[in-house]
């Protein structure tokens, strides 16, 4: 051998992984770099026995290396770019608080419960419905939050299509939506009396016939866009443009994103997403949901945080925590928190 080279003396017991181990590097480019440069009657496969020593690359290669397997490591344990039937808990808590300049906070706590499973065709399909509701951790007892309850309980869960990517597609079953309704109206109806009730289950009724109308409703909410994220989210090195829903009647604004990723915790990945809205808007247009004629001479800015953490092993969404704050003429007008945690049995 060239003994100029560095080299590892085998011991008993010594693998060609464990050697790398060892060494901190991959153990195929502890391979390759000692067959490059050993005689040819002494190349190595993956069985050590029989040879004595192992060349190992000089101290600025050595570095190199380990840094390699380092970002390999790292990257393997992100979420894959593509979505698995794993990629979920069964349920999750959800705290959602709205603060509103010169108005209470609200806060509202509930269980989100989600089943995906794998299709042939449609990519995958997700199934998710919410209940527990609590306001200001109390149970929701007005006559209005009761009946809005129990409509969604009407139609739920609700399926969706879901991208491999990522994202909400569509709505699975449109019809089985408003079949599941109209089922169960008149039992709405008999224990909801009142003019108000009526023209609200009505008034629902026509909304859910609408599936663009209805699929919005659920895919600008803040839950369902952190819930659903694009896997490639997990991934990001360079700073990347998309649209984003700020408010769920209004319209999607586009946002600048930037990720970076702490590998610190022993067991899960946490990825930090900042964005920052390019239009530009009034308050009142992105509330309203519509576009004036005329520029506003104080836009407002908005600035989004999303925090994942992902399980290391298994690549889980374990939880979630966003903001959206709404900025006018350098005050807070608004802010949106959301939490969505595991809930281990």
């Amino acid at each position: 051998m060239n003994i100029s080279i560095p080299t590892y003396h085998i011991k008993q017991g010594d693998t060609l992984a464990s050697v790398a181990e060892e060494l901190g590097v991959a153990v195929d480019e502890l391979r390759k770099y000692h067959n490059t440069y050993c005689d040819i009657k002494n190349l190595i496969g993956y069985d050590l026995k029989g040879f004595h020593e192992i060349l190992i690359p000089p101290s600025n290669i050595m570095a190199e290396l380990k840094e390699k397997k380092h970002i390999q490591i790292k990257d393997g344990e992100l979420p894959a770019y593509y979505l698995s039937k794993n990629f979920y808990a069964k349920e999750y808590q959800v705290k959602e608080r709205f603060e509103k300049s010169l108005t209470e906070d609200l806060e509202v706590d509930y269980l989100f419960h989600i089943a995906l499973r794998e299709t042939a065709t449609e990519g995958f399909i997700a199934e998710t419905y919410c209940s527990g509701f609590k306001k200001h951790n109390e149970s929701v007892d007005d006559k209005i939050s009761s009946l809005s309850i129990a409509c969604m309980n009407s139609i739920s869960p609700i399926a969706f299509t879901v991208l491999a990517q990522g994202k909400i597609k569509g709505l699975y079953n449109h019809k089985d939506i408003i079949q599941k309704f109209l089922s169960k109206k008149q039992d709405l109806e008999d224990f909801f009396v009142g003019e108000i009730s009526k023209k609200y289950i009505n008034k629902f009724q026509e909304n859910i016939g609408d599936e663009n109308f209805l699929l919005k409703q659920f895919s600008a909410t803040l839950l369902y866009q952190i819930v659903f994220p694009k896997m490639d989210w997990f991934h990001k090195k360079k700073s990347w443009e998309e649209e984003w829903y700020i408010v769920q009647n209004s319209f999607p604004v586009k946002f600048r994103f930037d990720a970076e990723y702490n590998h610190e915790d022993n067991e899960f990945i946490e990825t930090i997403i900042h964005g920052n809205m390019q239009d530009i808007y009034s308050v009142q247009e992105l509330l309203r949901g519509m576009k004036f004629k005329e520029n506003e001479d104080n836009p407002a800015s908005v600035e989004i945080e999303l925090r994942y953490k992902t399980h290391k092993v298994t690549r889980r969404f374990s939880q979630a925590e966003a903001s959206v704050t709404i900025w006018h003429e350098e005050e807070i007008y608004s802010r949106q928190i959301l939490t969505v945690k595991e809930v281990k049995n």
